[in-house]
């Protein structure tokens, strides 16, 4: 399965469904959070990705843009892709604006425990990527 595709966005919302540590310190962000990954063509990713599910319940994926989402994050497939292997860290990412997150950022500061499992649990869930870094280490 490939990583941003409906299949990966529902099984990242089991994972967390049953991640005891994340539900523990997402209860109350009742929130909807979207993924928009840029194409990088140059690397074999040449349209964009979307996807999202609302949190902490993951009673509901999609596949797609979706108005009126609660949180998105946008960046392109190469920054997705360091943060998901552990290259770089979403916080390195956001702060340097390499990733662009809309939303109500103090809501969002206030849970950062149940973001950081979140990002913790998004990266054993597993999944293929797209041209070149489907290739790489």
């Amino acid at each position: 399965m490939y990583v941003f595709s409906k299949e990966w966005i529902d099984t990242l919302a089991e994972a967390l469904k049953k991640d005891d540590v994340y539900q523990a310190k997402a209860k109350g962000f009742d929130s909807s959070y979207q993924f928009i990954v840029e194409p990088v063509p140059k690397k074999g990713v040449t349209e964009q990705r979307a996807c999202g599910l609302n949190l902490p319940q993951c009673d509901e994926t999609w596949e797609g843009i979706r108005p009126n989402t609660d949180y998105v994050m946008t960046a392109s497939y190469a920054i997705f892709y360091d943060i998901m292997t552990g290259k770089i860290g979403a916080t390195w990412a956001i702060t340097t604006r390499k990733a662009k997150v809309k939303g109500n950022l103090a809501k969002l500061l206030k849970y950062t425990g149940a973001i950081n499992r979140y990002v913790e649990v998004l990266g054993q869930v597993e999944g293929e990527f797209e041209g070149d870094f489907g290739k790489a280490d």
